[in-house]
């Protein structure tokens, strides 16, 4: 079970990502984090334990593909529009 950051913005988080959702949505949610005082490093951490375990045998594929959309989001390796924090850990908006 993956860590509780914001009950229901995980909740959110979570049905995105199992729905493959476009970036801006996931953007979206992950301002929502931002606005409510979480920093990067722990919507990193939530994300990078979401990802399926190569251990356990699994195939990188669509839900990594989002979820890495989602942590390039998290920690700058995007655009600077849609950068949620200024880098990683930074409390800024870009």
């Amino acid at each position: 079970m993956p860590q509780t950051i914001i009950a229901d913005i995980d909740k959110d988080l979570l049905a995105a990502l199992d729905a493959r959702a476009e970036l801006l949505t996931l953007h979206a949610i992950l301002l929502r984090y931002k606005a409510g005082g979480v920093t990067a490093q722990q919507v990193a951490a939530l994300l990078q334990e979401l990802r399926p375990s190569m251990e356990d045998g699994a195939q990188e594929g669509p839900l990594e593909d989002v979820i890495l959309d989602a942590l390039d989001m998290v920690t700058g390796w995007c655009t600077p529009q849609l950068r949620v924090w200024d880098e990683a850990g930074g409390e800024h908006a870009s």
